[in-house]
């Protein structure tokens, strides 16, 4: 990005855009294009934009995501603290009281047989933009990263923690226990999902020596999580440093 000729970069979410904007030497640089990566015209409209003016993509970044799990959690806290059994906060990390979406709100509020209807149009909404965005924005753009000048191209999926498998079965894990939780069956899983397919991709671009990795950011505090977690631009480092990397680095890896 310090080059007489700037890396071309697509990140489609606000909030790391924001944070490219205010981190960029020159802000001149950095423009916001919007996308919806449900939407196949909107994918391609950007993309399209992208080529006729940049002729190339140095740096891709899949960071759109959503927990609509999450958010039915902060319904479900409201209402039980209207019916007086709202949980006890914990101030242990930025993590704990999200992660652990108590089981006596889910007693309260469970009905006696579960709703199926409700149940896929939460899987389907996460896995449409947590998933299936990332891979249709990803394949929509593969043309263009053969025209990067800022050599080698960069792909950068956006994951989380909660989605690791390894974390998720390691008993030795210092937070083995937090990981553990039955929380956010959905939106764990497809980032977990997520994990494959940067694996996919790494794989597919291997010999073109494409450096593709997934980033897990942390907890951030930004719409997304409704201000919980630590500040932006502390979560964004190790996407910016995985977007930057030179021919030597990593690729396939998961931080």
């Amino acid at each position: 990005m310090k080059s007489q000729q700037p890396s071309a970069y697509l990140c489609h979410s606000l909030d790391l855009y924001e944070i490219l904007h205010q981190t960029t030497q020159n802000v001149a640089l950095v423009e916001a294009e919007t996308i919806n990566v449900t939407d196949d015209t909107s994918i391609e409209k950007a993309v399209d934009y992208i080529a006729s003016k940049y002729g190339r993509l140095d740096i891709l970044v899949n960071n759109s995501g959503i927990n609509n799990e999450l958010d039915l959690y902060f319904k479900q806290v409201e209402q039980a603290k209207a019916a007086e059994i709202a949980p006890q906060e914990s101030k242990e990390d930025g993590n704990s009281e999200i992660s652990k979406l108590p089981a006596q709100v889910d007693h309260h509020l469970e009905k006696s047989r579960p709703d199926l209807a409700m149940m896929r149009k939460l899987y389907q909404e996460a896995y449409e933009v947590n998933l299936f965005g990332a891979a249709m924005v990803t394949e929509a753009c593969t043309p263009l990263p053969e025209k990067a000048l800022a050599k080698p191209p960069r792909i950068v999926f956006v994951s989380s923690h909660p989605g690791s498998m390894g974390l998720r079965v390691d008993k030795n894990d210092p937070e083995w226990e937090k990981w553990s939780r039955p929380s956010f069956p959905i939106y764990r899983s497809s980032k977990a999902a997520l994990n494959f397919l940067t694996l996919h991709y790494a794989s597919k671009f291997e010999g073109k020596e494409w450096k593709v990795n997934a980033s897990s950011p942390n907890l951030t505090a930004t719409s997304f999580s409704h201000g919980n977690g630590r500040p932006a631009s502390e979560s964004a480092v190790n996407i910016v440093r995985l977007a930057t990397l030179s021919a030597g680095g990593d690729t396939a890896t998961h931080w």
